[in-house]
């Protein structure tokens, strides 16, 4: 079952993925090792009435609310409902004050190339990770120390140990993003 402030981590696909991922794999052996690899990631803002599931995601365009119609047409993903008591109120209140921020797809390639010297770059935008990462930590549980950058493969790991990870598969996505409409993350 998805709750308001688990954490979504989709498969990996796309241009972006093809390049960065082998590099990654040269320099992470975990990275190397996994048979799924989840690339793009979210968290839940809340699960309407209705069912569907409203998420905040770093995209092209900034971070933004992309809404799903039900639980079935996220594409293929894993769900971890990690935070202990995830606070509604607090989360919609997160989720508000960052939707707009700017994305910054560079940051992923300067985030593996730091890998090795073991240094953080920051700046005002956001990638994927950063905005799942720095929700988490908002909400008392930290994906990796806050002196790191967010990586996915110690984003995964970290919630692989204490999540509860839930795994479905299914067809294509339909979603919508507000700002722009029809288009679902570029995983």
């Amino acid at each position: 079952m998805i709750k308001p402030g688990a954490n979504i981590v989709w498969k990996g696909e796309g241009f972006l993925f093809g390049i960065l991922s082998p590099l990654l794999g040269l320099l992470d052996a975990s990275w190397r090792a996994r048979p799924w690899k989840g690339w793009h990631t979210g968290y839940v803002v809340k699960v309407l009435d209705t069912g569907e599931i409203v998420t905040s995601q770093a995209l092209q365009k900034g971070i933004q609310y992309v809404t799903y119609s039900s639980i079935e047409d996220m594409e293929d993903y894993r769900i971890y409902n990690w935070l202990d008591n995830p606070d509604e109120v607090k989360i919609e209140t997160y989720a508000e004050r960052h939707i707009g921020a700017p994305y910054d797809p560079w940051a992923y390639l300067w985030t593996i190339i730091a890998l090795p010297f073991q240094f953080a770059i920051y700046n005002r935008c956001y990638t994927c990770w950063e905005n799942t990462s720095q929700f988490d930590r908002s909400m008392g549980k930290e994906l990796q120390p806050s002196h790191e950058m967010p990586l996915i493969s110690k984003m995964i790991n970290a919630l692989e140990k204490v999540g509860i990870d839930t795994k479905i598969k299914v067809p294509a996505a339909s979603c919508t993003a507000e700002n722009q409409p029809g288009s679902c993350p570029a995983h």
